[in-house]
């Protein structure tokens, strides 16, 4: 898929501890259908969404990252230049939940302090057997300065997909400029998402690793475009640039 010079890369992280459900989740966000179950993820993945929003069109990026210890230290490297940050932890597994302090940690120790975060209690179709309680996982958000959702990938109305869009929206309303009426118009482009492999574990590490350089290539090189384009977007005076130059092409 091609990326106009007028794109603007929005990076999405997805972090938590092992089996609780991150693959899923972007499977679901993907696809738009319920996941088949399947191992844990050994390496790093993303999928891509064009979004519009006033005449501007960004490109989303959401990373799954893998959430077993041994490969914390590649997660990491996937973890920089994020804009929007995801935290997931399973509400039938107190440990992931009480992880969640070290993966904002890591987050945090390879990008500023300009990255929007959101708390995800997953796994609501599970319920019954639920032990983190949502007033919980909404007080833990609400400590770090972040939005929370619970989320399924299983039931209806539960999804990511919303949760994304309002996580975006964030970001948008920080640090771009909204009109007067402050309401904002996403539409999805009828350009399908797209699966590309990182590095990290199993045999596909070769190949993945292979693409995993190629598209940080490619990032460089539009971050690089995007960058003397508009000086870094996340800055709403430098978005003003941005706004001029569109009127001025």
């Amino acid at each position: 898929m091609s990326i106009s010079p007028q794109t603007v890369p929005i990076k999405i992280i997805m972090v938590g501890s092992i089996n609780v459900g991150k693959t899923s989740l972007v499977t679901k966000y993907a696809t738009g259908k319920r996941p088949m179950r399947k191992d844990s993820t050994k390496n790093a993945s993303y999928v891509n969404k064009i979004k519009t929003v006033n005449g501007i069109k960004f490109e989303l990026k959401l990373w799954d990252t893998a959430g077993q210890e041994k490969y914390k230290s590649l997660t990491k490297l996937f973890m920089k230049d994020a804009k929007i940050a995801l935290l997931v932890y399973s509400i039938d597994n107190e440990q992931s939940f009480n992880d969640l302090d070290d993966w904002l940690k890591l987050i945090k120790s390879v990008n500023d302090d300009t990255v929007i975060y959101g708390v995800a209690g997953n796994k609501s179709d599970l319920s019954s057997d639920q032990i983190i309680s949502d007033e919980k996982g909404q007080e833990y958000a609400k400590s770090i300065g972040a939005e929370w959702r619970s989320t399924s990938a299983v039931t209806e109305g539960q999804g990511i997909d919303n949760f994304i869009n309002d996580l975006f929206l964030k970001y948008y309303n920080t640090y771009f400029n909204l009109n007067s009426s402050g309401s904002l118009s996403i539409t999805l482009s009828n350009e399908p998402s797209q699966v590309k492999k990182g590095c990290c574990g199993g045999g596909e590490e070769g190949e993945g690793k292979n693409k995993t350089d190629n598209d940080n290539n490619n990032n460089k090189k539009h971050q690089t475009d995007n960058d003397n384009n508009h000086k870094k977007h996340h800055h709403q005076h430098q978005h003003k640039d941005h706004q001029s130059e569109q009127k001025n092409n």
